[in-house]
């Protein structure tokens, strides 16, 4: 299956202490998590129509090692499988060379004006 990578560097507002998740100055696992996601949103905006987009739907990750400050990390995104609107993707994010995550993702197309909708129309 397809892979796309994606590189990003730890910023200082983007440590477990800086947002609220931990006490020490190293990469936030919920950041982690957003950086998984914009890869693999990256990866499908390419595919899709201009009135198409994605959104995440499920989250499974295992953060292994701590990244600091300054950190590059790169994160790989592989396609698994997909289910009509639904994309599977499992993911591996490095520092270094050295695996600091593992998981999978799964990302839901949409049309954008549907799904906005629902916000201005809750039922």
């Amino acid at each position: 299956m397809e892979e796309f990578s994606k590189e990003f560097v730890v910023g200082a507002k983007e440590t477990a202490k800086e947002i609220g998740s931990g006490d020490l100055d190293v990469l936030a696992t919920p950041v982690m998590i957003a950086m998984v996601e914009n890869t693999a949103k990256e990866y499908l905006h390419k595919q899709l129509a201009p009135e198409e987009t994605s959104v995440g739907t499920v989250i499974e990750a295992k953060h292994l090692r701590p990244s600091k400050v300054g950190a590059q990390i790169i994160v790989k995104v592989k396609v698994d499988s997909q289910e009509k609107t639904k994309i599977n993707f499992s993911f591996e994010a490095f520092d270094n060379g050295q695996t600091i995550a593992t998981g999978t993702h799964q990302r839901a197309v949409i049309l954008t004006d549907v799904f906005l909708d629902k916000l201005a129309n809750p039922k």
